[in-house]
């Protein structure tokens, strides 16, 4: 059994983008609306996921030896 792979942020976000128009058009059927509007609730947690994945690691400088620090803000 193949595994399907995970969409990219911005793969997710243009097919989020492309349900929100759908939904806005009013042109959907009650069932097709409702399909759409969970896949859009599973795409937005999707972007969420790796939105705080992505703000975490650039809470993180790599020092010269490869070792993970936090990331401070130096004071003036």
């Amino acid at each position: 059994m193949a595994t399907k792979k995970q969409q990219t942020f911005e793969e997710a976000m243009k097919e989020l983008e492309t349900i929100v128009e759908a939904l806005e058009s009013g042109n959907a059927s009650l069932e097709e609306s409702l399909d759409m509007y969970q896949k859009g609730i599973e795409l937005t947690k999707l972007c969420q996921t790796k939105l705080q994945a992505a703000e975490e690691k650039m809470a993180k400088v790599v020092t010269e030896t490869d070792e993970e620090k936090p990331f401070e803000v130096e004071s003036e």
